[in-house]
């Protein structure tokens, strides 16, 4: 009797490491297919009148943003929520307020071309609403180059009808950044 206990108990202890190693191995090959987190923000800056990033020149007039917050990852998954993107309250009659029907988002990095050559490539968002209070959520997803070295997030106007993808540079109002 006590050699058919100790060996249920083996079997038992065999099937229940058995189910443990099976669920590491799901797992892990689950985490294998996840996005990897390139860059997670918590702030972001409004812009000085003409800075250029990378080919983005900046609004003429000056821009403040209460909050901007937002992740971007390896698959080109970009999530931002804006508030308060606003012009400046030092910009006459139109200070605290944000006029632009629809922002846009432009993720900008450096690549290595065929050639091994570094150029600098800006991949735009289609637009999304924002308010007269400056708050918009843009939720998109981007075809990023294969190197992508030292992403940057800017925010921006958008027309209605503008569709995403690369472009030779943008204006914006707000950029990754303190």
């Amino acid at each position: 009797m006590r050699s058919n206990t100790r060996r249920w108990m083996g079997v038992l202890i065999v099937a229940v490491v058995s189910a443990v190693a099976a669920a590491q191995v799901v797992t892990s090959r689950a985490d294998e297919n996840d996005d990897e987190l390139v860059l997670a923000f918590s702030t972001m800056r409004g812009n000085l009148p003409h800075v250029d990033i990378n080919g983005n020149v900046a609004s003429g007039a000056p821009w403040m943003i209460r909050d901007g917050d937002g992740r971007l990852t390896d698959e080109g998954e970009l999530n931002i929520r804006v508030r308060g993107l606003v012009f400046a309250k030092s910009v006459p009659q139109v200070g605290g307020t944000n006029p632009v029907p629809f922002f846009r988002a432009i993720v900008s990095c450096t690549t290595v071309d065929g050639t091994g050559a570094t150029e600098i490539v800006n991949i735009a968002t289609g637009p999304f609403p924002a308010d007269a209070n400056g708050n918009c959520r843009i939720d998109a997803d981007l075809k990023l180059p294969d190197p992508c070295y030292g992403p940057i997030v800017l925010v921006g106007p958008a027309a209605q009808n503008s569709t995403p993808g690369t472009i030779t540079g943008g204006t914006w109002f707000a950029a990754t950044g303190f």
